[in-house]
């Protein structure tokens, strides 16, 4: 059997197939691939025969190259062949997208190299450039004549790269570990995300931890959001819900069906869900809804070294930390100290003697029209929440508040 070594599928597609006596037996339409192996197997070529798909396998054919299809039989001699599970058609692979983890993006499969060894001719490479996309749109020998053109160069990912297929085709992404899509900011995956079927995303999200998986569920559409929650193991949705940000975790939730907000409420860790199930009870788009109940406040009599070793021992997130609230012993609101200021003073410092006693603040059950205007009026980065009695019961912050309707 002969081969070039740079054959493509798309040179393949429409060639004439010759029997040993020269006689033409049809055109190319497919090829037929065994993906068993590492690199999949060519095992036939489809044609229409007599009227009818027909696979003429590999046994019965000498030669592949861009003009012709050799067979080393006559047409009479050709053993046709039904298709196999174990097969798929190239078909079935073009114009899919795979996550390219180098560009961290989507790309479209455009065209697919085979080379030949001893054991056979493979799948090797998939091409995910403009120029294989060209290679099947125009003329034959079109593209080789442009590839001296710098900006039209071929792009390849190797087969080994990529996940084993379904016998359909419908499973194609890159072969990557959790430790790799973790890399990738979570807003580009929350894009790659939006843009593949619920299959692959269902497959491509059972590669993340927790923690990753909360941040790029936080960034897709909340329906894309509720569709895989839905979908998933529910212990596993359970654990995601935990490393959400409260307000983000109850958005979602309240999408849900109340079955399945129950049930995976009843699957979390009992500190969270309560927290969860309190913050359900507010009121769509007031600041109760809005708001999260992690957070810092401070005694009053804390010293300023005091405030900031206990920093270092809780290691809060950002958002947390733009401010720092202060408190009388039994919880009520009285100042409110800046990381800055905190940085700055002496050691020694009460942060009673620090803090702006002037706090605007807002009770759970204003509304976000209302939330909008303070935050825009006063440029805040964080706005907290208060109970009737004027003590401290979550916070809002800035990204919260650009998330609000106009």
């Amino acid at each position: 059997m002969e081969l070039l070594t740079d054959l493509f599928v798309s040179e393949l597609i429409g060639k004439f197939i010759v029997d040993r006596s020269g006689h033409r037996l049809g055109r190319v339409r497919d090829v037929w691939v065994d993906s068993e192996n590492p690199f999949p197997t060519v095992r036939g070529l489809i044609i229409r025969h007599d009227g009818e798909l027909k696979v003429i396998p590999w046994q019965d054919i000498y030669m592949l190259s861009r003009r012709v299809v050799a067979l080393c039989v006559i047409a009479s001699d050709v053993h046709f062949e039904k298709v196999s599970k174990k097969q798929f058609c190239t078909s079935s692979i073009l114009d899919r997208q795979i996550v390219d983890m180098h560009g961290e993006k989507l790309v479209r499969v455009n065209d697919i190299k085979l080379a030949g060894d001893s054991n056979g001719v493979h799948i090797v490479s998939i091409d995910v450039s403009l120029v294989g996309l060209l290679r099947r749109l125009l003329p034959r020998g079109w593209v080789r004549t442009q590839t001296s053109t710098s900006w039209l160069q071929p792009r390849f990912i190797t087969w080994d790269m990529v996940q084993s297929l379904t016998s359909n085709g419908e499973s194609l992404a890159l072969r990557v570990s959790a430790d790799k899509l973790a890399k990738i900011h979570p807003a580009d995956l929350a894009d790659i995300m939006e843009n593949i079927g619920h299959k692959e995303r269902l497959e491509l999200f059972g590669h993340l931890d927790p923690e990753t998986a909360a941040d790029i569920l936080a960034e897709v559409d909340i329906d894309i959001q509720v569709s895989i929650l839905e979908q998933m193991d529910q212990e596993r949705a359970a654990d995601i819900l935990e490393e959400m940000e409260q307000d983000e975790a109850v958005d979602l939730l309240s999408e849900m069906r109340e079955d399945d907000s129950d049930q995976l409420l009843n699957l979390m860790e009992t500190e969270a869900a309560s927290d969860l199930r309190e913050l359900l009870e507010y009121d769509e788009g007031t600041a109760g809804s809005l708001m999260t109940t992690d957070f810092l406040v401070f005694p009053e009599e804390n010293t300023a070294d005091e405030v900031i070793q206990r920093l270092r021992e809780l290691a809060p997130e950002e958002d947390y930390i733009y401010y720092l609230y202060v408190v009388d012993s039994v919880g009520r609101l009285k100042g409110v100290v800046s990381l800055r200021e905190l940085i700055i003073a002496s050691p020694e410092s009460k942060i009673n003697e620090l803090m702006h006693t002037k706090v605007i603040s807002v009770p759970a059950e204003e509304d976000e029209k209302q939330l909008r205007r303070i935050f825009s009026k006063y440029g805040l980065m964080a706005l907290p929440v208060t109970g009737e009695s004027g003590e401290v019961i979550g916070i809002i912050t800035v990204d919260d508040a650009l998330s609000l309707k106009r």
